[in-house]
């Protein structure tokens, strides 16, 4: 596997600055997507999980091993990756860590249950994204995203005393939910849920759930 481009402003955020400022009471997203997560998992008990940008691990916690039998995690930053490992490696006996770009990492066709896509599209093409996911689904898996909204008078990046996170301003475009259902229906996709979820911080989400057909 080819090395990571190293221009890629997440491979310069320590992971103390991401979980700090994520978790930070101005920012309240670690929380969120933790909890998210937990339900999502909770309610559909998939066998197979694939998560890219999966960071340090926010939320691995709430993987029953006996239940999800394949975890394969990807994130373009070895050390988050070495975080993770050392965090669930030993509860998670099915955990598989990658570190590679998700714009051109493959998954093995008709593999996963369930493919959890947290505040991952800002950060990639998603035309091109979903053609690939969709494909890496079983026959009745699903698609769980969640996107970041425009918040009136906030920054897409919160400003904390962690400003390393600043970086991701550039590379970080916020998408339109209803483009987003438009493009899952036409790659195959039906949409199962959506919601809008808004935090205490003011900032706003798009939380949606979309399955393929058996």
């Amino acid at each position: 596997m080819s090395a990571p481009p190293t221009t890629n402003p997440w491979l310069s955020i320590p992971a103390d600055d991401y979980e700090n400022h994520m978790g930070s009471p101005a920012v309240r997203q670690l929380q969120f997507l933790n909890e998210t997560f937990r339900k999502t998992v909770e309610e559909f008990r998939p066998s197979s999980v694939v998560i890219p940008g999966c960071t340090t691990g926010n939320g691995f916690e709430h993987l029953d091993p006996a239940v999800t039998r394949s975890i394969v995690g990807i994130d373009i930053n070895p050390l988050y990756l070495g975080i993770l490992f050392r965090r669930f490696g030993r509860r998670l006996p099915g955990l598989s860590l990658v570190c590679a770009d998700i714009t051109t990492w493959e998954c093995p066709p008709a593999s996963t249950d369930l493919l959890h896509c947290a505040l991952v599209l800002e950060y990639v093409d998603p035309d091109p994204f979903m053609v690939r996911a969709v494909r890496w689904l079983k026959p009745g898996g699903l698609l769980s995203v969640v996107l970041q909204l425009p918040s009136h008078g906030l920054g897409n990046v919160t400003l904390t005393p962690f400003t390393s996170l600043h970086r991701l301003e550039s590379t970080l475009t916020l998408r339109n939910p209803d483009d987003l259902t438009a493009l899952a229906l036409r790659s195959g996709l039906r949409l199962h849920r959506a919601d809008i979820r808004t935090l205490l911080t003011s900032k706003m989400f798009f939380v949606a759930l979309y399955r393929l057909a058996s």
